[in-house]
C-alpha cells in the first residue's frame, strides 16, 4: 500500500492550482522548481568563481599542514587545521569545503591568465605570454556540465571587469568551438536579461526606468505565498530577496538625495561603478537565477580574460594587481591579503545565500558546488604546474569534498593528477562518463592522466 504524505499532497495541489498573470516569468520557474522538488527531482548545480593574478598556495594552505610532502598524496581533515587569514571568511563553512593543491594544467598556459584554457584545459593563447589573444578552441567544462544539468539558460556568465563601461566580454567560457559565451558585465543588464521580460507595454517602460518590479507583480506574489505550505513560504521569501534589493533601491536613493554623491554607490550596487559593489550584485543575480532554476551552471568571472587586472581602491589598495604580482618584497601581502579576503568573503556570501534557501530535506547549498580558482593558476606568472582551488559544497553528496585538505603529488611525480582529472570528476558526478577532457600534457606521457579523481568521487 502506498503511504501518501499530506505535505506533498498540499504542495502538489497548490502548485497545480496556482495561475499567474504579471508575475509568470519571475514566479513560474520558482514554482516549477518546487514541483520538481516535490517529485524528488532536485538537480545539482555548479558555480565557478574566477579571479585573476593567481590563487597563491601560501594564501590557502592551512596552518598545521606538514611541510615536505610533495611526493605523496596529503589528505587531512580540515577540522584539525586552522584556515589562514586570507581565506578566514570561509571559516563558517570549514566542514563543507575542500582545499585542493597540486593538480596541474600546464598546457593551458596560465602565465598572465589562461582565458578559455582555465575551464578548457587547452592553450588558448598560442604560447604568447604578452598577448591578450584568447581563442575559443573547444568547449569548456561549464558547458559540458550544462549538457547534463539542463536549464532554460545552459550557463549563466556574469563578469566583474576592470572597465565598468563594458557590457559584454568574452573571457573564460566557450559553448562550442569558436563560440564563446558573452559574459554579462553589468548587473543591471544581467538582471534585466534574466527577469526583465516579466514586463510588457507600459509596464516594460516602467521596468526599464527602474520602477518597483515587485509592486507590479504583488498580487501574484501574495496569492502564491498564501497558497504555499509554510516550508515553501520561507523558500519564496529567500528567492525574492534579490528582487527586493532592486525594488527598494529607489526608495533608499530618494531618502538620501541630499547626500547622494557620498552614499549612492554603497547602496545602489546594481549599477554602481565600484568594483566591490558590482561584484556583490553579480553574486546576488547568480543566486536568484539558480534559485529560480533558470540555470544550474553559473560562471562569475572577475579575471576579465588574460591580463584583466584590477585596482581595488575600494579596499584601500592603490596598487594594481599587475604590480602586486611583480612585487617580490616581503610587504606584498599588505596589498594582496585584503583582496584575497574580499574574494573569500564573496564565496562565503554565495554559500550563505544558498544555505538560506530550503530545498528538499536541506538547503540549496547541499546540492551545489562552488569552485573558486584563478585563470592564472598558482601565481601572477602562473606555470600551471599546480592549479590551486577552494571548493564549497559537495554537489548533492556526489563528491567527497566536505572538510578536506588534499595535496596531490608534485608535477611529474608518481600519482600526480591534473585539472582534466578534476573536471572529469565533476562530469562523472552528473552522469557524463567521458574518459578524456581537454588537451593532453605531453610532458606527462608516462603518467596515467585519464579518468576522474577517485579521491573525491563517491
Amino acid at each position: 500500500m502506498n503511504i501518501l504524505n499530506p505535505n506533498l499532497i498540499t504542495r502538489r495541489a497548490c502548485l497545480k492550482g496556482i495561475t499567474l498573470g504579471a508575475g509568470a516569468v519571475v514566479l513560474q520557474p520558482f514554482l516549477n522548481a518546487l514541483a520538481a522538488e516535490a517529485a524528488g527531482k532536485v538537480a545539482p548545480r555548479v558555480i565557478f568563481l574566477f579571479q585573476c593574478n593567481g590563487l597563491w598556495p601560501i594564501h590557502i594552505t592551512p596552518k598545521g599542514v606538514p611541510a615536505g610532502k610533495a611526493d605523496t598524496l596529503v589528505d587531512l581533515p580540515l577540522k584539525d587545521l586552522e584556515l589562514p587569514d586570507p581565506i578566514s571568511p570561509l571559516a563558517p563553512f570549514k566542514d563543507r569545503m575542500a582545499i585542493i593543491l597540486g593538480l596541474s594544467s600546464k598546457q593551458a598556459y596560465p602565465n598572465h591568465g589562461s582565458g578559455y584554457g582555465a575551464l578548457g584545459c587547452y592553450n588558448a593563447r598560442n604560447s604568447d605570454a604578452n598577448s591578450g589573444h584568447n581563442d575559443p578552441l573547444a568547449q569548456t567544462v561549464d558547458h559540458a556540465l550544462a549538457g547534463s544539468l539542463s536549464g532554460i539558460i545552459p550557463v549563466l556568465g556574469l563578469g566583474v571587469i576592470n572597465r565598468p563601461e563594458t557590457v559584454f566580454a568574452n573571457t573564460v567560457s566557450v559553448v562550442s568551438r569558436k563560440r564563446p559565451l558573452p559574459i554579462i558585465c553589468q548587473p543591471d543588464v544581467a538582471f534585466g536579461s534574466l527577469f526583465g521580460s516579466v514586463a510588457e507595454g507600459n509596464a516594460a517602460k516602467a521596468f526599464n526606468s527602474r520602477s518597483m518590479l515587485l509592486d507590479w507583480i504583488q498580487s501574484d506574489v501574495r496569492r502564491v505565498r498564501a497558497g504555499l505550505p509554510a516550508m515553501d513560504r520561507d523558500k519564496l521569501d529567500a528567492y525574492l530577496e534579490t528582487f527586493e534589493q532592486m525594488r527598494s533601491r529607489e526608495e533608499k536613493i530618494g531618502a538620501i538625495k541630499d547626500r547622494l554623491k557620498a552614499n549612492m554607490p554603497a547602496i545602489n550596487k546594481f549599477d554602481s561603478k565600484l568594483q566591490t559593489d558590482r561584484f556583490e550584485a553579480q553574486c546576488a543575480v547568480a543566486i536568484a537565477a539558480l534559485a529560480s532554476r533558470l540555470t544550474n551552471v553559473a560562471v562569475i568571472d572577475a579575471s576579465g580574460s588574460p591580463q584583466g587586472y584590477h585596482t581595488w581602491k575600494e579596499l584601500g589598495i592603490t596598487v594594481d594587481e599587475h604590480a602586486i604580482g611583480h612585487d617580490g618584497s616581503p610587504g606584498r601581502d599588505n596589498n594582496a591579503v585584503p583582496i584575497r579576503k574580499f574574494y573569500a568573503a564573496r564565496v562565503a556570501d554565495l554559500a550563505k545565500r544558498l544555505a538560506a534557501i530550503p530545498e528538499g530535506n536541506g538547503t540549496m547549498l547541499d546540492n551545489t558546488l562552488i569552485v573558486w580558482m584563478s585563470d592564472s593558476a598558482e601565481e601572477h606568472h602562473g606555470t600551471g604546474l599546480q592549479w590551486p582551488m577552494v571548493l564549497v559544497g559537495n554537489l548533492g553528496g556526489r563528491l567527497k569534498t566536505a572538510g578536506r585538505y588534499l595535496q596531490f603529488p608534485k608535477y611529474g611525480g608518481k600519482g600526480h593528477r591534473t585539472m582534466s582529472n578534476f573536471y572529469l570528476s565533476l562530469l562523472r558526478a552528473v552522469g557524463d562518463k567521458r574518459e578524456k577532457f581537454g588537451d593532453p600534457d605531453n610532458d606527462l606521457k608516462d603518467i596515467d592522466t585519464t579518468g576522474p579523481l577517485s579521491e573525491i568521487l563517491v
